[in-house]
């Protein structure tokens, strides 16, 4: 599930943190909000929120707008992207406009869209989703 490239390394000890896990085959289609850390190796048809990492599996697939704290993609994205720190590894690739604070793409990886960085760049969450989040956490 987690290859033997030695830059999995650092997915295979946030695994750890993982609460929130999309296996290999499986399809998703809805929105998702976790108040940890999520790991997706399926496909996601939806919008991904987390205050946590969400990691994206080199087989995992994401279609909808993804907010996390941090982004590490293996796999594909196929939406846009609010994230405080996003890596895109070899292998990995981005389709959507991207907004983060720090950007890593490894040789290999690929990203098409628009990216605007700042530096106090926060994850911008509706007054819903926050809520949705304190609720989560509560339970």
């Amino acid at each position: 599930m987690f290859g033997k490239d030695k830059n999995m390394k650092n997915a295979t000890t946030k695994s750890n943190e993982i609460t929130t896990l999309i296996g290999e085959g499986c399809l998703f289609e809805g929105d998702i909000t976790s108040p940890s850390s999520t790991r997706v190796d399926g496909n996601v048809v939806g919008n991904i929120k987390g205050k946590g990492s969400l990691i994206i599996g080199d087989k995992g697939v994401v279609s909808g707008e993804v907010r996390a704290s941090e982004v590490i993609v293996y796999g594909k994205v196929e939406g846009n992207v609010e994230s405080e720190r996003m890596e895109i590894k070899k292998g990995g690739s981005v389709y959507g406009d991207v907004s983060t604070k720090s950007l890593i793409i490894e040789d290999g990886g690929t990203y098409n869209g628009k990216c605007a960085m700042e530096a106090s760049s926060k994850i911008r969450l509706g007054a819903n989703s926050k809520a949705e989040l304190e609720s989560t956490q509560a339970n």
